[in-house]
């Protein structure tokens, strides 16, 4: 059909890139890989552009956004990889972006906050949850529940979901941060991370992975190559090696099922 855009989730461009028929089928009339809806390690991006030879763009957004409201374009995407391919891109024409704190306060470049959208595209409520629409809407900005910083040039770096975050010992933890040292492992295929309840010090990070296929790896290399990226804090306590990660039909990653086990019962929210 001499396809020329692809739409897809980085988890489907992972298990396209793993196929072994991938570096033989011609890709030539292909001309851009549009991805979102999941963080992504730059090593994959990079991958996608030497084996596919195609232009990348991603798109952050929600559907309460009108969908696209940040756009990472093509010339900010290099093969040999950059500091800007693991930010979500600027704010697309008519859309305004801040960095929100927890007392309400615009955050200078830099700062870790919550993501606060504006758009001509943005949702007037949700259907009847006067509740839930007061919650997600401030003054006309919608509250993505996603915690992030912006440069002084506007690129928004999305961190991890707020509700993802993992408190530990009084440290903030965000757990996309551990998954991008994790998939930065050649034997690494997938990786998810979640905050575990834990007496001592609240919760503590667990790490599930996927290894990719005829390709070796123990929970010891995989420590002692997260000890060579991050603090001593944000190490993973435990690592299991898994077949695959829970996912729904559109290729995200379900973390409340891997947390479901650890936190039934518990007061802590877990969807």
């Amino acid at each position: 059909h001499r396809i020329t855009r692809l739409g897809l989730v980085p988890a489907m461009i992972q298990l396209l890139l793993l196929e072994p028929r991938c570096k033989t089928t011609d890709f030539s009339s292909v001309t851009h890989l549009v991805y979102g809806g999941a963080p992504i390690a730059v090593e994959l991006q990079r991958k996608a552009m030497e084996i596919l030879q195609c232009d990348l763009v991603q798109m952050y957004g929600m559907t309460e956004t009108g969908n696209m409201a940040v756009c990472l374009r093509e010339h900010d995407h290099d093969v040999s990889g950059n500091a800007r391919m693991q930010s979500a891109g600027r704010a697309l024409p008519g859309v305004e972006v801040r960095i929100v704190g927890a007392s309400g306060e615009v955050l200078p470049p830099g700062n870790i906050g919550e993501v606060y959208i504006r758009s001509p595209a943005g949702m007037v409520g949700y259907w009847n949850q006067d509740d839930a629409t007061k919650a997600t809407l401030a003054d006309g900005w919608v509250r993505t529940g996603d915690a992030a910083s912006m440069d002084a040039d506007g690129y928004v770096y999305i961190r991890d979901r707020v509700k993802d975050m993992i408190i530990s010992a009084g440290e903030n933890i965000y757990p996309a941060e551990i998954e991008r040292v994790l998939c930065s492992h050649p034997a690494v295929a997938e990786a998810a991370v979640i905050g575990v309840p834990d007496e001592r010090w609240g919760e503590v990070v667990k790490a599930f992975v996927v290894l990719k296929p005829a390709l070796h790896a123990d929970t010891d290399d995989l420590q002692a190559h997260c000890r060579r990226e991050l603090a001593s804090f944000k190490l993973p306590r435990a690592i299991a090696l898994v077949d695959a990660l829970p996912r729904n039909a559109s290729g995200k990653l379900l973390k409340r099922e891997l947390r479901a086990q650890y936190w039934a019962g518990r007061e802590r929210q877990v969807n």
